[in-house]
């Protein structure tokens, strides 16, 4: 790989794209997903009268459920202008009279000073994608109001995360049809483990909305292209959160051991300032 800058938006996979064209499938039953995910952290009402900050905001969809459940006013950030583009149209067309603010923003260019601090900060699936993960981790902590909540999710270490890095950085810099290719290998072996473990393949993917609101193709686009890449242990993340003065508040995290042969799923976390 390249000795390249990766915080700079150049050397990403294009998120964005994948999100703009994600975005055309958000429903009502994609929405209310969303805030199920939502209402898990932070319980049934605990975004009602909140300042929410959605940093790498994607498609909008958890900006959207954030507003739809009552908080404040919500800034969503990301450093991709295609993702904040769409996170800008999906609000302004499901949640027009709500309080809301778009920035094409990186998280290392966020500023308590500048930006204010937050009720709840979340940020799901993005910072281990932003080129220096611990340092993302920690801006994005400042940005955290006294006594306010700091949720996100992060991809869980396994044995092969090495060699998923290598695969994302040829993924993200190989053209379009060497993309579809390399997709077309891991379906071939993820239905070929589904058969072998006598999984309902067709009902996986039917259901897969439920899993926040999110669709399975583009997930799977996500995840093969998602340059930058790294990913953290539960307690390293713990070792960290207490460096940063950051308090246990909850946490949701795989509970079965993954090799990673597929890929791996996120540990989700909520600290306390």
């Amino acid at each position: 790989m390249k000795k390249t800058d990766l915080k700079k938006a150049e050397t990403h996979f294009k998120f964005g794209e994948n999100w703009k064209n994600f975005s055309q499938e958000i429903n009502e039953e994609r929405i209310m997903e969303a805030k199920k995910s939502l209402v898990k952290f932070f319980g049934d009402k605990g975004l009602e009268g909140k300042a929410f900050l959605d940093i790498g905001c994607g498609s909008g969809l958890f900006s959207l459920a954030a507003l739809l459940l009552g908080a404040k006013n919500v800034m969503a950030v990301d450093i991709d202008q295609d993702s904040v583009a769409t996170t800008t149209h999906v609000l302004e067309t499901f949640a027009p009279k709500k309080a809301f603010k778009t920035k094409v923003v990186s998280v290392f260019d966020l500023d308590p000073k500048k930006h204010g601090t937050f009720d709840i900060v979340y940020s799901w699936g993005v910072l281990h994608h932003t080129g220096s993960m611990e340092e993302a981790i920690a801006k994005a902590s400042k940005m955290v109001s006294p006594k306010g909540l700091f949720a996100l999710a992060l991809y869980t270490k396994t044995p092969l995360c090495h060699f998923w890095k290598k695969e994302k950085y040829l993924y993200t810099n190989a053209p379009k049809a060497i993309q579809f290719l390399m997709r077309c290998v891991w379906y071939s072996l993820f239905f070929l483990s589904q058969i072998v473990f006598r999984k309902n393949v067709i009902a996986y993917i039917r259901n897969y909305k439920s899993s926040r609101g999110m669709s399975f193709s583009h997930d799977v686009h996500d995840w093969l292209g998602g340059f930058p890449y790294e990913s953290m242990a539960p307690q390293d993340m713990r070792d960290l959160a207490k460096k940063l003065h950051l308090k246990p508040h909850a946490e949701f995290l795989i509970k079965a051991p993954r090799l990673g042969l597929l890929g791996t799923g996120c540990d989700e976390y909520v600290f306390k300032n």
